[in-house]
């Protein structure tokens, strides 16, 4: 397998700022010790496979790609958003840790005149045992900003399509993974554009051995307007789950956009046999504004 070395300089970095729009992210937005996988030489998911035993890096590194994402990711560091390096390392337990006293937020822009322009990157912290590599930990980064991560090396997988960044993601999954990991693949999900990301979202959804991961789930497909995100909540209600995760999804729905969700709060509300979640539809009614709300309040207060 190939690799090429890649020495940042700060001219590198400082034209990495520029990076919005059309313009897929390359590595220059990291000041690392940086190697370029040899983008012919097999997938995504293989290139990181195989980097682990062919890398002269130590036992803990970085490896990074970029993918469509479905809306324009844009970040804020700093106390007020300005600071236009973040600092990042991989910590003792194999987390990524932000800088002293750094504080790093993420929003979705979408003011892009063209959706196919937004892109996000993917930061995955590896650690090497025993020949293999197994990820610690996932962040997903916005190409907004310059990323500091001192002596830390970096494997930059290149620029994946949909289908690559998914069958990537899929397969951070299928590893035994660590709870740090599957909580940022759900975001990394949410983030990725196309109806295969929330397939995957949905099965994590339903899926996932950890309630908590499963109510953040649950929370970013409440973001997705989507016929798929409907369906998805309406079974968790109706499944055997627990009840916090199923007031959770009723919570959801009321987040769709466009109100796609008033039909299932509706019908909760009316007929659900668990009195917390008819409280908890009645309540996010009452706060959607929709007419057809208020006609059901009038139904019921009016008997």
């Amino acid at each position: 397998m190939k690799y090429h070395k890649l020495l940042l300089l700060a001219a590198g970095l400082l034209a990495a700022s520029a990076m919005l729009g059309a313009a897929a992210p390359t590595p220059a937005m990291f000041k690392a010790q940086v190697t370029v996988a040899d983008a012919g030489a097999s997938s995504i998911t293989e290139r990181a496979g195989r980097a682990c035993s062919e890398l002269p890096a130590p036992a803990a590194f970085f490896t990074a790609l970029a993918f469509p994402a479905g809306q324009a990711i844009r970040s804020g560091c700093g106390r007020r958003g300005t600071e236009p390096v973040v600092r990042m390392v991989i910590g003792r337990d194999g987390r990524i840790v932000l800088g002293a006293d750094q504080h790093f937020e993420r929003h979705f822009d979408d003011a892009l005149d063209d959706p196919l322009d937004a892109w996000g990157v993917l930061l995955v912290s590896q650690r090497r045992e025993r020949g293999r590599c197994r990820a610690s930990d996932v962040e997903v980064l916005s190409p907004d900003r310059l990323y500091d991560l001192g002596p830390e090396h970096l494997l930059w997988l290149g620029v994946a399509d949909e289908a690559q960044a998914l069958a990537y993601m899929n397969s951070l999954r299928a590893d035994p993974s660590t709870h740090s990991v599957r909580e940022g693949l759900v975001f990394a999900l949410y983030a990725l554009r196309g109806a295969g990301a929330v397939s995957a979202l949905i099965d994590l959804a339903r899926h996932d051995p950890e309630t908590g991961i499963r109510k953040d789930a649950i929370f970013w497909l409440g973001q997705r307007a989507s016929a798929a995100a409907v369906q998805a909540l309406g079974d968790v209600i109706a499944s055997p789950e627990v009840l916090e995760v199923k007031k959770h999804a009723v919570f959801a729905l009321s987040q769709l956009d466009g109100d796609r969700g008033t039909p299932l709060l509706l019908e909760i509300a009316r007929r659900n046999p668990y009195p917390a979640l008819r409280k908890e539809a009645i309540f996010w009614l009452g706060e959607s504004g929709d007419p057809r709300a208020l006609e059901f309040f009038e139904e019921v207060l009016l008997k």
